[in-house]
């Protein structure tokens, strides 16, 4: 791979402040061509990403760029489109219809650039590999490295301590634990964040929020769908993004074992935490929103309250809604409950069912917030902007 292509060539030639940056991309498909993997009469080059008009579920086509070989795509975005974030993309060789969901992405980890305003001017090949993701960690973020399980996979997990926990050796602090750990302080897995850790230290350092702790518990990719649904289901073909429908899922309660069983005694006894279930809340997005609202109804003497983000209520034929009808949970842990609006129509309309099946359950205005963020989709950014909210509706110093 020559690196000259290879290299990221950014060229910003206005003033950052300007409210959009449009993005040129050239992207040389030679070496694709000449190893048999993208065949010019028939295949399309598409670029997918976290921010609208982006999307990781369908392509933006790039056009042949003038030499055999090169392809060529602009693309105009706001500035505020990734919350400040770095923009998360992938370029894939679309191939129609048949094409396995795993087939034609870029290798690695996902490219990231940020949105700054003027041009910027991306030129590499095809599979070059992603430049370093700008990192921002803030605040005293312990990492535990590698938790082994009888229940599931091992995992990394990492440990964010509010302002004053060395200072105040007496006091003791709530947790809050999230799923898919891996985006939750930095953007070095997926290109972008959650931001937790920049929310809880502005919250807490100015007073607005109690102090507490968050357990990011990071994912296995090959057995997230397993770890975050509670039931089995088949998967079609075309949801899956492969030639076949499969069997998936249904692992949540020995994720739930390695939650209570195994980690929260390891959290419970290396740091200073209140340990009930009034002060332990857990959270996370999509199937990670599903598997928190499970764990809050079938494992309250572990949690008392779940932030259910954007979540997977499709799961098996809409489990999610008969589970709560038939839920007996006493007391009601405290949900937040969220759908983004640009996430469909479909994915809006089972969140607002599942807020009035909770209302019919008996849940009031103190014990549940739903929340429908008109610009919020499926995506690290999204969810990043309504943090803040989320722990205020957790840990709201002022709250009664």
């Amino acid at each position: 791979m020559r690196p000259f292509i290879a290299a990221l060539l950014l060229g910003l030639f206005a003033a950052s402040s300007q409210a959009e940056t449009t993005l040129h991309f050239a992207i040389d498909l030679t070496a694709e061509i000449a190893a048999g993997r993208f065949d010019p009469a028939r295949d399309r080059l598409g670029l997918r990403g976290g921010a609208a008009p982006l999307s990781w579920d369908r392509s933006l086509l790039a056009e042949p760029g003038g030499k055999p070989g090169r392809y060529r795509l602009q693309l105009t975005l706001p500035d505020d489109a990734t919350g400040g974030q770095p923009l998360a993309y992938k370029f894939r060789i679309e191939r129609g219809a048949g094409q396995d969901g795993s087939e034609g992405w870029e290798p690695g980890r996902n490219h990231a650039l940020l949105l700054n305003g003027g041009q910027v001017m991306v030129a590499r090949l095809f599979g070059a590999p992603a430049g370093d993701v700008p990192v921002s960690r803030v605040g005293r973020i312990e990492r535990l490295g590698v938790v082994a399980s009888t229940h599931v996979s091992p995992r990394e997990v990492q440990v964010w301590l509010p302002p004053g926990y060395a200072e105040h050796a007496q006091a003791r602090y709530p947790v809050l634990y999230l799923h898919d750990g891996q985006n939750v302080f930095d953007a070095q897995a997926a290109g972008s964040e959650w931001q937790v850790d920049e929310a809880a230290q502005r919250g807490v350092a100015s007073g607005r929020l109690k102090p507490f702790i968050v357990v990011a518990v990071s994912s296995n990719e090959a057995t997230r769908m397993d770890d975050y649904t509670p039931t089995v289901m088949t998967l079609s073909a075309e949801r899956l993004g492969k030639q076949a429908a499969e069997r998936r899922g249904g692992g949540a309660a020995a994720y739930a074992r390695f939650l209570v069983e195994e980690l929260k005694p390891v959290i419970d006894a290396r740091y200073r935490t209140q340990p009930g279930p009034a002060d332990t809340a857990v959270g996370g997005s999509s199937l990670g929103g599903l598997v928190s609202m499970w764990l809050a109804l079938h494992r309250p003497e572990a949690f008392g309250a779940a932030l259910v983000v954007s979540p997977s209520v499709w799961w098996d034929d809409r489990f999610l809604l008969r589970d709560v009808a038939a839920t007996t949970a006493a007391p009601r842990p405290r949900l937040w409950l969220d759908m983004g609006v640009q996430e469909g129509d479909q994915a809006v309309q089972l969140a607002r069912e599942l807020n009035d099946s909770l209302r019919r359950r008996g849940w009031s205005d103190g014990a549940l917030r739903f929340v429908e963020d008109p610009s919020g989709r499926h995506d690290e950014g999204s969810w990043a902007r309504r943090v803040p909210a989320m722990l205020d509706f957790l840990y709201r110093a002022d709250a009664q």
